[in-house]
């Protein structure tokens, strides 16, 4: 496996999600149980996103919006436009996840339960999401049937 899986300290940092479709509000509501600051930039964002209470931009990415950024998530439909994201962060040594296309991913995201300050990740290095997932449905299915352990 050629992913390490490490905890970020996000506090007070800023993420920014490129695109505003299904793919970029399942990483918007994973970042906002974390309580990371996100910022949204898409030409259409879902209302949901909108309502989300991230800063949303409707338009065009802009190279500025990188400006201290620590993490970007490429999820525009526009595979070149995610291309190109990722060449100008990684230029400024800014990690990006880009869902379903690992060429362009310097880091994935696993599949999170949290329960209070407990944090279990579950991750096939992007080459099974769905395992990964169910991996992780099954854990919260056992906490959540189980006493936690002391």
């Amino acid at each position: 496996m050629s992913w390490l899986p490490i905890c970020l300290k996000v506090e007070n940092k800023q993420v920014l999600i490129l695109g505003g479709g299904k793919a970029a509000l399942e990483k918007i509501q994973m970042l906002l149980r974390c309580d990371v600051p996100v910022t949204v930039v898409g030409e259409e964002i879902d209302d949901s996103i909108l309502q989300s209470g991230c800063n949303c931009h409707l338009r065009p990415f802009l190279s500025g919006d990188l400006e201290g950024v620590l993490l970007v998530y490429a999820c525009n439909r526009d595979r070149e436009v995610n291309r190109l994201v990722k060449e100008e962060a990684n230029a400024r040594g800014i990690l990006v996840n880009t869902p379903d296309d690992p060429e362009l991913c310097d880091f994935i995201t696993p599949a999170l339960f949290i329960d209070g300050p407990m944090m279990v990740a579950v991750s096939s290095g992007g080459t099974d999401v769905r395992k990964a997932v169910e991996w992780r449905n099954r854990i919260k299915t056992y906490f959540s049937t189980h006493d936690p352990i002391s």
